[in-house]
């Protein structure tokens, strides 16, 4: 009992203290409790006092110049969108390198507070503020099965540019720069992260109970560098295809962008393009049991389906009824595995196919007039073949190749990489992981996925499912597809964080208009969903997780 005492006057004393020294009084450091919420008292004047707040330096886990806030204003509630009243914070994480771009973030504040918070990631190359305003992980999908938004629910919310922000600078330039690259590398996450947490104490008088990270892209790829690098910080992960090995993709990309436009004959136009798709739907769609337009079963469609049925008898590619010879193998070096020349970080050898025979859509490879120029993987590609590996802002794709980079493209993969399967700082602090990955995705290969948490597997054996789940959704891509994913999957997140409920049966809701509202069981890796044989194919519970 003694113990107890005296630790509750140890917590009143550092409450106290801790709002002496950012000049708050502790009535307002500490607003009353309402129903398990915070409720700011006089919220528009304490929110204004945060403007021209300074974070230390010290107060940042690597090294800044310390964080300013630049503006604090109290955002009404707006009740027919369901938005509450929120403190809405713009700022700055001061580079370290004075040369290197600062990183600005953005932090909501609802008056109402639940005691959590949630750290939105980025996209593509960053530089642009995520608001932390969006749907969890970061979604336009503003489907009512995805849950709302975050901040509407009581959450303290946050992202940033990721320190990557080059003004009108060519995109990935930013690599140019050491620092700039660190923080796209994951160091952001760290950086926005500590100082949010800052002013989100300074506001509320204490810390969040549970801190949340959620992303897609290149926010699961941060999402995962919260999980294995920032463990101890994180009580919760949310990753949705996350971009996890950016040299294995960039390297594979290249190569089937020069299979298609840098070989004779290779590209294919778009009454091939649909040819192929065509051929694989007809063979493919219903080796789960239902016609649905939706690949489930993609290991019986790869047995199923061969390219080599679609050549021309003569291999000349007359007819827009079969494929040349060269258009062939186009389609098979962009739907095979590709082992790299040297090991890339934690042993990663090669990378697995990509889903062009599994039901993907080809326009990110093949654009609709044969341009090379305007081929959807080379805006992903070039920058960081320029910028990140030849580091030579008038460097050129022309005859690249990655072995004449060996030691650079190590160390981005040493720097970048996101495949380590050891999270134990994360999984005794009781983090909980949930990724979410597409089996139509062609920027980030499921099998990539599926060998990072096979690893994980490895490591972790069956006590994996204390603190991680791994789901496939058939028929997603990256972000969309002919089954667009619709999840609360921050509800199942803080459910399994705070209660330690674990997601049961989860069901998937497709938000695309045409196929609105049908649904389907969201299933562990590496089970598929199989129709039942009786009901309606758009219910879920016509079907069944089932595996080979």
């Amino acid at each position: 009992m003694k113990r107890h005492i005296l630790a509750a006057a140890v917590t009143a004393l550092s409450t106290s203290c801790l709002s002496m020294l950012q000049g708050l009084s502790p009535a307002a450091a500490a607003p009353a409790a309402d129903r398990g919420r915070t409720v700011v008292t006089d919220p528009a004047a304490r929110c204004a006092s945060l403007a021209g707040v300074r974070v230390a330096a010290a107060a940042i886990g690597l090294p800044t110049r310390g964080a300013e806030v630049a503006s604090a204003s109290l955002d009404g509630a707006d009740t027919a969108q369901g938005r509450p009243e929120f403190c809405l914070v713009r700022g700055t994480v001061r580079s370290f390198d004075p040369a290197a771009p600062d990183i600005a973030f953005q932090i909501n504040l609802p008056t109402s507070w639940n005691g959590k918070s949630v750290q939105f990631g980025g996209a593509g190359f960053n530089g642009t503020v995520v608001t932390g305003l969006g749907v969890a992980p970061g979604f336009t999908n503003t489907d009512p099965a995805q849950g709302r938004p975050p901040i509407d629910r009581g959450y303290a919310t946050f992202g940033s540019d990721g320190g990557t922000a080059v003004g009108n600078g060519p995109a990935g330039s930013f690599a140019l720069n050491k620092e700039a690259l660190a923080n796209f590398s994951g160091e952001s996450v760290k950086r926005t992260r500590d100082a949010a947490i800052d002013i989100v104490t300074r506001y509320y008088g204490e810390r969040p109970g549970k801190q949340y990270y959620v992303g897609g892209s290149k926010g699961g790829h941060e999402g995962l560098v919260a999980a294995q690098r920032y463990g101890g910080d994180y009580d919760g992960v949310i990753a949705y295809y996350p971009a996890i090995e950016n040299q294995a993709m960039v390297i594979s990309w290249y190569r089937m962008w020069q299979a298609a436009y840098g070989r004779p004959g290779g590209y294919l136009d778009p009454a091939r393009q649909r040819l192929v798709t065509d051929a694989v739907y007809r063979t493919c769609d219903g080796l789960d049991g239902a016609a649905d337009g939706i690949i489930s079963d993609v290991r019986s469609c790869d047995k199923a389906f061969s390219i080599a049925s679609l050549r021309c008898p003569d291999g000349a590619g007359a007819s827009d009824a079969c494929l040349s010879a060269a258009q062939v193998r186009t389609m098979r070096t962009a739907s095979s595995g590709y082992r790299f020349a040297f090991p890339l970080a934690n042993g990663v050898t090669g990378i697995g196919r990509y889903p062009f025979l599994r039901g993907a859509d080809l326009g990110m490879l093949l654009d609709g007039e044969g341009d090379a120029g305007a081929a959807g993987y080379l805006s992903l590609l070039d920058p960081v073949i320029r910028y990140l590996v030849e580091q030579d802002a008038d460097g050129s794709l022309a005859d690249f190749d990655y072995r004449k980079y060996e030691k650079r493209v190590r160390d981005l993969s040493g720097m970048l990489a996101t495949t380590d399967p050891d999270i134990d700082r994360f999984t005794r602090r009781g983090g909980k992981l949930i990724i979410v990955q597409g089996t139509t995705d062609v920027l980030v290969p499921e099998e990539m996925v599926n060998a990072y948490y096979e690893r994980m597997r490895a490591r972790y054996g069956p006590s994996i499912r204390r603190f991680a789940r791994y789901y496939v959704q058939p028929g997603l891509g990256h972000a969309t597809g002919r089954f667009d994913l619709a999840w609360d999957s921050l509800t199942a997140l803080d459910d399994w964080a705070t209660r330690n409920k674990a997601p049961v049966n989860p069901v998937a809701t497709d938000a695309n208009p045409a196929t609105e509202n049908r649904t389907r069981p969201l299933c562990e890796y590496p089970l598929f969903p199989k129709y039942k044989g009786r009901g309606d194919v758009d219910r879920a519970e016509n079907f069944t997780c089932a595996g080979h």
